[in-house]
């Protein structure tokens, strides 16, 4: 073999079965065994040599962990052109909005590829990153293509068009979405509670969705990251998602209006996501700190139903969302530190929720 890691902690849904029969009593530390670039053997005590060996006493060993919601057009940009004096997502927003007449390709790409050192460094392999449209230059685009091409070797990078100003509210904001598609985006984005009515952001979804089923791609949409209990375009993703044949291939991201809804309404909800197949992610560092800005006490922490969602039998992941950006001051790359801010703003703190949260960010 090529190399041996000698006496790893495994999660429990990594361990084969005999193992997770042993670990319902008491973990046992095993050897993993590589050749050629693939695990060939995991086993206590692996009777094998190897040109190199690593004693991983007693470390856990996973696999690489995934960020399905970040933005790294914006990433390590904090303090540009100014800092964010409120901290809310509005300000971050127009934030950006000044900084992107002073965005270079350059520039993009540093700060990007030093992110990737960083999220690599953490175990971090793969990430869909949203990457803004609606600057008609495109130079956010062009920069994380690149990006993409330069860190193929080691990190899997998906890029979402994503119409930061609304594909309808945007001027050509559509148009510049094909474009990017065209030049080599992978996913269709949108961002319809930030249209500039509740029949536009409607509106937006349907035609974004029609365009995602005629062209094969996938759609991931931020859907209602608002405190307003009535902002639903949760509700026409996914119905737009089983109407276009959809299925498997949406997300609805940050979904964080559905913490303030009527019991009753997410009650009939919840069924017709999961029916959809669309997916939920969620993004506890931002959604906990953006969220409930206009509540004095009590005031809500504005995470997703992430619980519920899981029991209503829809897959649900934790995004990094932003890091040193216009929106967060703070943020690392690290995917274990996404994880535990959910399990507390959830309340998921049993051991089962526990390992279920270290679940949604791998």
């Amino acid at each position: 073999m090529d190399l041996i890691i000698r006496r790893a902690m495994l999660p429990r849904s990594a361990c084969q079965p005999q193992l997770q029969r042993q670990q319902q009593s008491q973990p046992q530390p095993v050897d993993i065994g590589i050749d050629a670039g693939r695990i060939v053997a995991v086993e206590p005590n692996l009777a094998a040599a190897a040109r190199e060996e690593i004693d991983a006493a007693g470390s856990l060993v996973t696999p690489p962990f995934v960020d399905p919601h970040f933005h790294m057009d914006a990433t390590l940009s904090y303090g540009l052109p100014r800092v964010n004096a409120s901290g809310t997502l509005l300000e971050g927003i127009a934030l950006w909005g000044e900084l992107k007449p002073q965005l270079t390709q350059d520039a993009l790409i540093e700060r990007a590829m030093q992110y990737c050192d960083w999220a690599v460094a953490r175990g971090l392999l793969a990430i869909r990153s949203h990457v803004d449209v609606c600057d008609p230059r495109l130079l956010a685009v062009e920069a994380l293509l690149e990006v993409k091409r330069r860190v193929a070797p080691y990190l899997d990078l998906q890029l979402v068009a994503f119409p930061q100003d609304g594909v309808l509210r945007g001027a050509g904001a559509f148009d510049n979405l094909k474009r990017a598609i065209g030049m080599g985006v992978d996913v269709v984005g949108g961002i319809p509670h930030f249209e500039r009515t509740m029949a536009d952001g409607a509106q937006s979804v349907r035609m974004l969705c029609e365009y995602a089923a005629e062209q094969g791609l996938r759609v991931d949409m931020h859907c209602d990251e608002s405190d307003d209990p009535l902002s639903r375009h949760i509700e026409t993703l996914a119905a737009e998602t089983h109407r276009l044949g959809l299925h498997g291939r949406v997300a609805g991201s940050h979904l964080t209006s559905m913490h303030s809804m009527d019991n009753y309404y997410v009650s009939k909800l919840l069924p017709l996501i999961r029916e959809a197949g669309v997916a939920a992610i969620a993004n506890p560092l931002i959604n906990i700190t953006l969220q409930g800005r206009s509540d004095t006490y009590p005031k809500r922490r504005g995470m997703t139903r992430v619980p519920e969602l899981m029991a209503a039998g829809i897959d649900v992941a934790f995004g990094h969302d932003c890091a040193m950006d216009p929106w967060y001051s703070l943020g690392s790359g690290d995917m274990l530190e996404v994880a535990h801010m959910g399990l507390h703003v959830a309340q998921m703190t049993g051991v089962d929720a526990m390992h279920a949260c270290f679940t949604r960010s791998r």
